[in-house]
């Protein structure tokens, strides 16, 4: 049976790259935003693999990469807008793609299996931890209720976490959405352009760049993060033990860190490196008070991270170094671009 993959970039692609290094057979779509397609071809002439450009805002696009797929083992949804970074995309298009597309998702997946007489296949949803709000404290599961939102990228995780419940109570299908922390890490595709890059990599590439940094007093407030490899992992052991017709949210997050942590952690590895980097005196930021902490599910199923910031930021360091910074694209279609 197939993976379907729907969004190949950042996560996505990854999550492709360790499904044919199991030797899966997997269909993937993207629509090529924000999205180097040359290098997620690359990846997919690595094995059983077809890539399709197509669109989730498209509902024919949806149902012809479902039927080229069928039979389905698991649909992972990750296509998304998913920068907070108000010159991503056009409010229009962050609403087109977050809300209409995994709707048509989720019917036609419904509807494939419908026609074909099985089961469903659990629709695995790439979702944020971000849904829980800010000012968080104690333990965080699955149970904790959902917070206000800042931007529409995130909005629109809780509009498909509902979606996704109703479909699973009213149509018996299986929705898992991964509650993922801040992704970062190297990947078959990873980004430059600081609309599309987490906060590690666009420290990162500032002081490769030598570029000004600046930390917004927010900044303080703890957040988690999660390693792209991680991520995959959590991704792939989601769905693992879920009765059918379930909605099972998962966290999938491994650290908590303030955004003057991630930066100690930055600069203590670009020092290494051999970067110049300012010194403020300051050092190591001293940890707030009340630190949440995070717990998943998914370590009943055998997920068990075990990669943080400061272990990774060398290898984040030698990926970006000597690569130009990127600039805004302007090449994206129109619908892509934020007026100005």
């Amino acid at each position: 049976m197939t993976v379907l993959v729907l969004g190949a970039g950042y996560i996505g692609a990854a999550l492709i790259a360790s499904h044919l290094q199991s030797g899966d057979r997997v269909v993937a779509m993207d629509n090529g935003f924000a999205t180097d397609w040359d290098a997620i071809e690359r990846l997919m002439d690595g094995g059983p693999a077809k890539l399709v450009r197509g669109d989730i805002r498209d509902a024919s696009s949806v149902a012809s990469v479902i039927s080229d797929a069928w039979p389905v083992r698991v649909v992972y949804l990750l296509a998304a807008q998913a920068s907070a970074n108000p010159d991503a995309a056009t409010p229009e298009y962050t609403e087109e793609t977050n809300l209409r597309g995994p709707r048509l998702v989720l019917e036609a997946v419904r509807d494939a299996a419908r026609a074909a007489g099985s089961p469903p296949p659990p629709v695995v949803y790439g979702s944020s931890f971000h849904l829980y709000g800010p000012g968080l404290v104690g333990e965080i599961d699955e149970a904790c209720p959902i917070g206000p939102q800042a931007d529409l990228s995130h909005l629109s995780k809780v509009y498909v976490e509902r979606l996704g419940e109703m479909h699973a109570n009213r149509d018996g299908m299986t929705v898992v959405p991964v509650r993922l922390g801040i992704v970062y890490g190297i990947g078959p595709v990873t980004k430059r352009d600081f609309r599309f890059v987490t906060v590690p990599h666009a420290f990162a590439l500032r002081r490769l760049g030598g570029l000004p940094v600046t930390v917004n007093p927010s900044g303080a407030r703890p957040l988690a993060f999660c390693h792209l490899d991680d991520a995959v992992e959590a991704l792939r052991l989601a769905p693992v033990g879920i009765a059918p017709g379930a909605f099972a949210p998962a966290n999938a997050a491994t650290e908590v860190l303030t955004v003057p942590e991630v930066l100690f952690r930055v600069d203590a590895s670009a020092r290494e490196f051999g970067v110049a980097v300012p010194d403020a005196g300051l050092g190591e930021p001293t940890a707030p008070a009340g630190r949440f902490r995070v717990h998943s599910r998914l370590a009943s199923v055998g997920w068990h991270p075990r990669r943080d910031v400061a272990g990774s930021m060398p290898g984040i360091l030698r990926h970006y170094a000597g690569q130009p910074v990127s600039a805004p694209r302007s090449d994206a279609p129109n619908d892509l671009r934020r007026d100005t």
